[in-house]
């Protein structure tokens, strides 16, 4: 078949784990197996983020086999609040802040390797901090391990990343809108189904025109949970190429 293949990719993340227990200039950096993987993260989260022990921020761990092998794996979200309002209270610009919804770079994902032992770098998912990511776990490159779903919010939009576990670093193979102008007339929103393969095992991801059937009852943009029911209008098929570690579609 001779395809010419129209690539949609926004965000695109490839870090290598690094190691967590700093125990002198001598011996440089090593795994901690004395510590619990709780007392591992919050010392190399605070670590890397450069946070203060004044700060109040929020963290949580959501475990799962993220790349197949015997040992659980996990994803730890980072959440900011307090240093974006802050932040945006010493710029002299805090009302601007405060319209474009204080967006920014005050989520965070970090990767821990239950094989390795090894917590990877920040990485940084661009939004608003008054909503924290939204953690999903399922298996669409592979039946033996999960794939992560990330959902950020940005002032009225919400987006989603699809990020996969490859040779033990997290990369991002696809990502998508799922809602936009939430409670506007122009309100859309997308609905995410997933079929058999096209071209590997990888499953194709299907975006449908969605209804948001609860948007009258928003109160706030960023605790909004949508209830979104699928349509009869297929929009695209998206299917995964293992050679580009991407999704593509026909264009």
């Amino acid at each position: 078949m001779n395809f010419k293949y129209f690539f949609i990719f926004i965000l695109f993340i490839n870090f290598s784990c690094s190691d967590q227990k700093e125990t002198s200039d001598q011996a440089g950096k090593t795994t901690s197996t004395a510590l619990t993987l709780e007392e591992m993260v919050y010392s190399h989260v605070e670590k890397a983020l450069s946070i203060p022990k004044s700060e109040k921020y929020s963290l949580k761990i959501y475990k799962n086999n993220l790349d197949g092998d015997d040992k659980m794996d996990a994803i730890i979200t980072v959440n900011r609040l307090e240093y974006a309002l802050k932040e945006a209270k010493e710029s002299g610009i805090y009302n601007l802040r405060e319209k474009m919804g204080f967006n920014g770079s005050f989520n965070y994902i970090f990767y821990f390797d239950g094989g390795l032992n090894l917590i990877s770098p920040e990485i940084i998912m661009p939004s608003c901090p008054q909503s924290e990511l939204k953690i999903e776990f399922k298996s669409i490159l592979s039946e033996i391990c999960k794939d992560v779903i990330v959902d950020f919010k940005i002032q009225n939009a919400s987006f989603r990343s699809y990020i996969s576990i490859r040779n033990h670093n997290p990369k991002s193979v696809f990502q998508w809108k799922v809602y936009d102008n939430l409670g506007e007339e122009n309100e859309s929103s997308i609905y995410f189904d997933y079929d058999e393969g096209t071209v590997g095992l990888a499953k194709d991801i299907l975006i449908y025109k969605g209804k948001i059937e609860n948007s009258k009852n928003v109160k706030d943009l960023y605790s909004f949970n949508p209830e979104i029911s699928k349509t009869d209008e297929l929009l695209h098929r998206f299917f995964y190429f293992e050679s580009e570690g991407k999704y593509f579609t026909k264009k």
